[in-house]
């Protein structure tokens, strides 16, 4: 198979689950994980009983070898709460190729969830769109994140951004250390996602942005008269895209800039996905991030 799987080749899969194990494996990624020393199933070193040890833990053999009690410290690996905030407003229907923009974030979902749940992390799903939030609290079973598939599968962009106190009220920052991925294109009517950022960053969430965007949507790639329509607001605009792309590329080039300064400024990452491109980077993008957790 192709080592670079797209959200075109995973239209044509109807099984969301399996469409996630092809952008996976798909990419070849390797287990990147975190460890400590714990009581885990890999051996990493002997050490002198202290009280207070599991007895389970001596090492009876090397107690008969040496009449000195040793404990087997092993590897364990450190697990986190991956929180996935999926943008489902309207402006996620924008369609290229037969690709919308939700339908690439609902698949790179869809693999962040398996990756996590092949790492012990515990994963929760918050979809936000028509002004509300409903949230799939994290947990690390299979059936959990069988449920958190079948609920992406189900999910149709409508609406605007909730209010921060829906958001925050369904996350409650701070409950738990780990990552905070937010998945749309980040558009903005005022400043709700820099502000989201921000508070997430504030309580301490690790937060990385995965910004999606339509090719034609980057580089303005319409020609002649065309009508431009809001799918959130529904407002549109007469315009000759030939005469306004350059205007409109510098605008929005303007526009991308400042949102990954305020961004950065605010504690959190931005990795730009575009709707042809692979999923290699944005898995790379998260796994470097898991990985500088503790």
């Amino acid at each position: 198979m192709n080592r670079f799987v797209t959200a075109r080749t995973l239209a044509l899969v109807r099984d969301l689950e399996l469409a996630a194990r092809m952008a996976v494996d798909g990419t070849m990624l390797g287990r990147h994980t975190s460890r400590r020393a714990g009581a885990g199933l890999e051996f990493s070193q002997y050490r002198s009983y202290q009280p207070g040890d599991d007895p389970r833990r001596i090492d009876w053999k090397l107690l008969g070898r040496s009449d000195r009690y040793f404990v087997r410290e092993a590897e364990a690996e450190t697990s986190l709460t991956v929180r996935l905030l999926l943008d489902a407003t309207g402006s996620m229907a924008h369609q290229e190729d037969g690709v919308s923009k939700l339908d690439y974030a609902r698949f790179l979902a869809a693999a962040l969830a398996l990756l996590a749940q092949r790492q012990g992390d515990a994963v929760g799903l918050y979809v936000l769109g028509g002004g509300a939030v409903d949230p799939l609290p994290p947990r690390r079973e299979l059936t959990h994140l069988h449920r958190l598939l079948h609920r992406l599968e189900a999910i149709t962009p409508a609406g605007a951004w909730p209010e921060w106190p829906a958001l925050e009220r369904a996350l409650a920052p701070g409950t738990a250390r780990g990552i905070t991925v937010l998945l749309g294109d980040l558009h903005e009517r005022t400043d709700e996602v820099r502000a989201a950022a921000r508070r997430l960053a504030g309580a301490r969430h690790d937060v990385v942005c995965f910004q999606v965007l339509g090719d034609r949507e980057r580089a303005f790639g319409y020609h002649g008269a065309v009508t431009l329509e809001d799918l959130e607001t529904g407002a549109r605009l007469d315009l000759d895209a030939d005469q306004a792309r350059a205007t409109a590329v510098v605008r929005l080039d303007a526009a991308l800039g400042g949102l990954r300064r305020d961004l950065e400024e605010r504690g959190a990452a931005l990795v730009e996905c575009m709707l042809a491109e692979p999923f290699e980077a944005p898995l790379r993008a998260y796994l470097a991030r898991r990985q500088r957790l503790p």
